[in-house]
């Protein structure tokens, strides 16, 4: 409830949050919504059709967010653990590679170490979970967060 206080500071006083509205509110917390998306948001819990939400369906909307976004993260957080066979908090080169070519998909030497480098962001030789958060939800996620 505190997240749907603090986005409706964006709120224009008509008592109603609009497309452009929601975008803002969404932004302040870190979402990058597509236009598609806040028309679709807004017209799941729109009761009167008039492409506006009161601020208890925008309450509604962010919890439903939130709660989908918690999913995501501990399915993100499973598949780094699989990735994690050492435990530590990190995944090694070898790591990596071996779960991808236990996966079946990736044979190629080359491939995976094209891979391995593109993910490890900061260039330190390991993934850490952020940067394999970043790969997951942001090239391999093919569901919709919102």
């Amino acid at each position: 409830m505190d997240e749907c206080s603090e986005c409706s500071l964006v709120d224009d006083r008509s008592g109603a949050i609009g497309l452009g509205e929601l975008e803002i509110a969404m932004q302040n917390l870190g979402l990058d919504p597509k236009p598609e998306d806040l028309e679709r948001i807004i017209a799941e819990v729109d009761q009167i059709g008039n492409h506006e939400i009161d601020f208890d369906e925008f309450c509604e909307v962010m919890n439903k967010l939130n709660q989908k976004q918690n999913g995501w993260n501990q399915v993100v957080r499973e598949c780094f653990e699989v990735f994690d066979r050492k435990k530590n908090g990190h995944i090694t080169k070898e790591e990596f590679e071996a779960t991808l070519r236990e996966l079946g998909d990736f044979t190629n030497s080359s491939v995976i170490d094209e891979i391995f480098t593109d993910v490890d962001v900061d260039t330190n030789g390991i993934i850490d979970y952020d940067e394999f958060s970043f790969m997951v939800k942001n090239y391999l996620l093919d569901e919709d967060v919102f």
